[in-house]
């Protein structure tokens, strides 16, 4: 069942909607103010977050390419893009997970010092995952101990998200930021077979909604 709020609906809206309000804005010769719409570059990064978070959790690892793109005073296109593997070596069984995700939205920022950035954004993630389960023993004394092996799946999970996004230049062009994430999901259709414990792009699978923090390096390619 989807489940959204209205907060997030109208957060999207507000962001889809944005650029084209201030596309009404132009140029005002006689006051020296230009018009700020026009493209200023494209901001690509790392998600510097996952690689540390292996050391807490050995199990899993992946990586994330992110990128932003203004298209207004105040507006910015978002995607991000990533893969995760996940394999776990159990006395039952041995499970391997793979997937893709990919996230889309747009930041829309309320405060701007040089070229730092405060602000919100919103995003819908998609994610594709394949997962096996091999050596698989139950122990059952009275039907018998069952021995097999679960055959490759896909599952495909959907949701959105709420950002609190913060970006710092700390030199030239060179950028740090930081975001808080609240997520929930909208679309389930997962492996019958198995209950989804991870969700590549999401987190936990156990749970309808989550929070996350992720961090990233930026290098802005000025136009």
């Amino acid at each position: 069942m989807i489940r959204i709020s209205g907060f997030t609906i109208s957060l999207l809206l507000l962001i889809l909607t944005g650029p084209a309000v201030s596309a009404q804005v132009h140029d005002d010769p006689a006051s020296g103010i230009e018009d700020d719409r026009y493209y200023d570059g494209l901001r690509l990064g790392l998600n510097l977050s996952l690689p540390l978070w292996q050391f807490v959790v050995p199990e899993i690892y992946g990586a994330e390419l992110v990128g932003d793109f203004k298209v207004g005073p105040e507006y910015f296109g978002v995607a991000e893009a990533g893969y995760s593997v996940r394999k776990l070596d159990e006395p039952s069984y041995r499970l391997h997970e793979k997937g893709v995700y990919l996230r889309i939205g747009g930041d829309k920022s309320f405060y701007k010092y040089n070229n730092d950035i405060f602000g919100v954004g919103a995003r819908l993630g998609f994610s594709l995952r394949d997962r096996s389960a091999a050596d698989i023993f139950v122990e059952q004394d009275y039907w018998g101990d069952y021995s097999g092996a679960l055959d490759s799946g896909l599952s495909f999970r959907q949701w959105a998200e709420v950002v609190l996004v913060i970006k710092a230049e700390l030199s030239s062009n060179l950028f740090l930021g930081w975001n808080l994430r609240g997520k929930v999901l909208l679309f389930d259709r997962g492996d019958s077979h198995m209950a989804d414990r991870f969700i590549p792009g999401f987190g936990a699978g156990d749970t309808k909604s989550t929070v996350g923090f992720d961090f990233y390096i930026y290098y802005r390619f000025g136009f």
